[in-house]
């Protein structure tokens, strides 16, 4: 490599915080934006009633992007082993990952343009290594394949990563290597059980709606890279938290996730008691709908900013 080359790639990576924050309202929601024009949508997409002047619509309040369209939601389905083993090895190759590159940006020094963003969901793939290749990545979306956890976390490889969707896969746990400027992590309808092991320093919003989580620590079967993965969570910029329809019954844990937490989404759990919820001192908006709560013990003076609460 050149020296300019080498002086370019050590530019980039000095990324400033306005680069990063304005991913919010850039690029981070693109994608979405042919499902609903007309509609408002705030940092990380979620929709806005402006009709009611609160953040999302009655009757869909989580602003997923099932909802926007309002076509039924996917049904989610456990997968037994021998499916789970049967699924075949298919793999991203060069030619068809270049036909998914589809944002130019300004790299380096500012005199490089290179592709910052890549679609390859609906696939089938189980391996995406050659994604690899094309090291200024910013915005990856690789949901509805067949992507381990092992095989999402080639993407540590990559070195300017700020959002990545990897809804509808067969991501199993959070353990994925750290990745520095990852502030977006959707894996909506995987298969994760617990947020133990979840290490990203920068990560702001994290979606897991249509997991197995029963817990939000827990002690993992498996054994993954001990450099990376254990019970320990370290997240602490994490503002938003999305978790409906899991198995969850309790809001004890969260303030050990981040006390940054300022939006979180819990409907369609198992919570009958609130208690603890009173640590959450920087929560704004909370969804509680379609639990089994009878008392509203665990409110306390603490939750100064809350201004938005569903417990329909």
């Amino acid at each position: 490599m050149s020296d300019k080359n080498i002086s370019g790639a050590a530019s980039y990576e000095q990324l400033d915080s306005t680069r990063l924050k304005s991913v919010h309202s850039k690029l981070a929601v693109a994608e979405e934006d042919a499902y609903y024009n007309e509609a408002s949508i705030n940092n990380y997409g979620y929709e806005i009633d402006t009709e009611e002047g609160y953040p999302y619509p009655e009757e869909c309040e989580e602003g997923f992007k099932f909802c926007k369209s309002k076509k039924k939601p996917y049904v989610q389905r456990s997968r037994s082993i021998l499916e789970e083993d049967a699924f075949p090895e298919i793999v991203l190759t060069a030619a068809e990952a270049r036909k998914c590159l589809n944002r130019i940006g300004q790299v380096g020094s500012g005199l490089i343009y290179a592709f910052v963003q890549i679609d390859i969901d609906h696939r089938s793939l189980t391996n995406i290594e050659e994604i690899i290749n094309f090291k200024y990545l910013s915005f990856i979306n690789v949901s509805h394949n067949n992507l381990s956890l092992d095989a999402l976390d080639v993407l540590r490889e990559l070195e300017y990563v700020v959002v990545v969707r990897a809804d509808h896969n067969n991501v199993d746990s959070l353990c994925l290597s750290p990745m520095p400027y990852l502030q977006v992590l959707t894996l909506n309808s995987n298969r994760v059980s617990s947020l133990s092991g979840l290490k990203q320093p920068s990560l702001e919003c994290l979606e897991l709606n249509d997991n197995n989580i029963s817990s939000l620590f827990q002690v993992s079967s498996r054994k993954y890279n001990k450099n990376y993965c254990n019970e320990e969570i370290a997240c602490p910029n994490l503002s938003t938290l999305a978790l409906s329809r899991n198995a969850l019954d309790t809001v004890e844990e969260f303030v050990i996730l981040s006390n940054q937490l300022r939006i979180l989404y819990l409907s369609y759990n198992k919570i009958t008691k609130l208690n603890g919820l009173g640590d959450l001192q920087n929560l704004s908006r909370l969804h509680l709908r379609g639990n089994q709560i009878s008392d509203l013990d665990g409110f306390t003076d603490n939750l100064k900013y809350l201004s938005y609460l569903n417990l329909r």
